[in-house]
């Protein structure tokens, strides 16, 4: 898992923000590495995952407690599929510090491998999401 700041920010034109955000974090050993985590038990592992990110986070003397509300919002927008955070960036984006959280995915009913990549980008003081990209 990876908690970090980026020097590179994300695009302020909201048509370059997907692609920048699958250019920088899709089919990245960071992500790719937790392939063979699958929708099994994956509630539990967002928690344990959740939670490890933040406190590295917090170790790391970034904003923390925003990170953690951003995890929360990304879970409760899971619906029917698995999710698993794997990866937290801190940028900034016209100079407002941003989260961009990397998360696998698949259909939570299919009994399968995390094989799929979303990536969420939230402002950390609105909580308000500025970025997403996913496969599929």
């Amino acid at each position: 898992m990876v908690v970090t700041n980026l020097t590179v920010v994300l695009p302020s034109e909201d048509a370059q923000r997907a692609k920048f955000l699958w250019n920088q974090f899709a089919n990245k050993p960071e992500e790719e590495q937790f392939a063979s985590y699958g929708t099994k038990d994956w509630k539990q592992n967002f928690k344990s995952f959740a939670d490890a990110l933040v406190e590295k986070a917090q170790t790391g003397k970034m904003d923390a407690d925003s990170l953690q509300k951003v995890l929360e919002k990304i879970r409760s927008s899971a619906g029917e599929l698995a999710y698993l955070p794997v990866g937290a960036y801190q940028t900034s984006l016209n100079n407002d510090p941003i989260w961009i959280v990397v998360v696998k995915w698949e259909i939570a009913e299919s009994d399968a491998s995390l094989g799929h990549v979303r990536i969420f980008a939230y402002d950390q003081k609105t909580l308000k999401q500025v970025g997403f990209e996913t496969c599929m």
